[in-house]
């Protein structure tokens, strides 16, 4: 009887050890940069558990992203998330991190919720480019004058970009909100919804506001890369309001829709512009001579700068496109045959300078062919 019941205890002592390892290897995992829910459900907790996240974050929840960014009222819980009336670890805005990446990271860090930092890396990839928030100051073409480098007063540490010198964390003053192509929970488990990204109006508090998200908004603080000459530097042509009164933004693109191969519709450049079978990678290209919604035109930052990808091709005269249209089944680089595979932009990048066809260290003559066909060369 003694013996048995010692080889019981042995064995139920054996299986304790065996579950808090496998315990502990989970909870391990839950805090690197790969995650435990870019393509999943949240776990529901209690108080200021993991419930918080799937209030906003579950896919289904009428809740759509927003978290403690807006909607505050006299029965809201929110402030705490971000904020603490004592011992705060910030030197200013009584946030709970040291700084303001810290605190934002508390959520966005890629191990609670759909990270934009660290997903690549974690998968194995190299980094091609990224906006180094808390690293630099020094904004690459920033030079309105001679379209060189040029250093900003951002909000983060010692004067370093930050989170928030892009996004307004209260909601505030942000863009017109626009669909895009972003779907870090597996296509469908997320509901296809309208939002600003919390995008602010004045990226670095510059003076001129910007409404819409596309080249204007990128050169409020990229001033020197600008459209045309300057100051003796030549940039290549974007359609922006130096340009044109009523320039194409991120919202409102020419871009190749339907069963056709020409840019007939001016719409959202991202995937529910038209469906979620049928629509990636369809504002990628433009056929010469430029027809439809593409004519009189040019393009705007982000049909050459975003996640790296096949678009597809121009045929070899060049007059039709062929835009690799595919559809996304899983978030953040689970599947590697997804095109593009990681949805981060314009955080961080697999391809050279944030292009959307490249290597991690180079592009090719692909790029440029995308919109210039050799038949049309001079």
């Amino acid at each position: 009887m003694g013996s048995s019941r010692g080889v019981a205890m042995r064995v139920g002592l054996t299986r304790t050890i065996a579950l808090l390892t496998i315990t502990m290897a989970f909870l391990a995992s839950a805090s690197v940069a790969l995650g435990w829910n870019e393509t999943g459900m949240v776990p529901k907790g209690g108080s200021n558990g993991y419930g918080d996240c799937a209030y906003c974050h579950t896919p289904g929840w009428t809740n759509t992203g927003y978290g403690p960014h807006r909607g505050y009222s006299n029965g809201t819980r929110v402030c705490e998330h971000c904020h603490t009336l004592h011992d705060s670890g910030s030197a200013t805005q009584l946030l709970i991190g040291a700084t303001i990446q810290a605190t934002c990271q508390t959520c966005h860090d890629g191990s609670g919720g759909r990270g934009v930092y660290g997903a690549i890396a974690a998968r194995g990839l190299a980094v091609g480019a990224r906006h180094r928030t808390e690293a630099t100051s020094v904004v690459p073409g920033g030079n309105a004058g001679d379209g060189g480098s040029a250093v900003m007063a951002f909000a983060g540490t010692s004067g370093t970009l930050t989170c928030s010198d892009c996004h307004t964390p209260h909601g505030q003053n942000a863009v017109t909100p626009f669909l895009g192509e972003r779907m870090r929970v597996y296509m469908g488990g997320y509901p296809s919804y309208v939002s600003n990204r919390l995008l602010k109006q004045r990226p670095a508090n510059v003076a001129t506001a910007v409404a819409e998200y596309g080249s204007d908004w990128c050169m409020a603080c990229h001033q020197g890369r600008a459209s045309g000459v300057v100051g003796g530097a030549m940039n290549h042509p974007v359609e922006s309001k130096l340009t044109t009164a009523s320039p194409y933004n991120y919202r409102q693109l020419g871009i190749i829709t339907g069963s056709g191969s020409v840019a007939t519709t001016a719409t959202t450049i991202g995937f529910a512009g038209n469906n979620y079978g049928y629509s990636y990678n369809t504002g990628y290209l433009m056929p010469y001579p430029r027809v439809g919604t593409q004519a009189g035109h040019l393009p705007i930052c982000q049909q050459c700068h975003e996640d790296t990808r096949f678009v597809g091709t121009l045929t070899e005269d060049g007059t039709q496109a062929i835009p690799s249209r595919t559809t996304i089944l899983a978030g953040d680089g689970w599947q590697s045959v997804e095109n593009p595979r990681f949805q981060n932009f314009p955080h961080e990048t697999q391809g050279y300078r944030m292009l959307v066809e490249s290597t991690t260290t180079a592009f090719m003559d692909d790029l440029c062919l995308n919109c210039h066909p050799k038949p049309a060369l001079p």
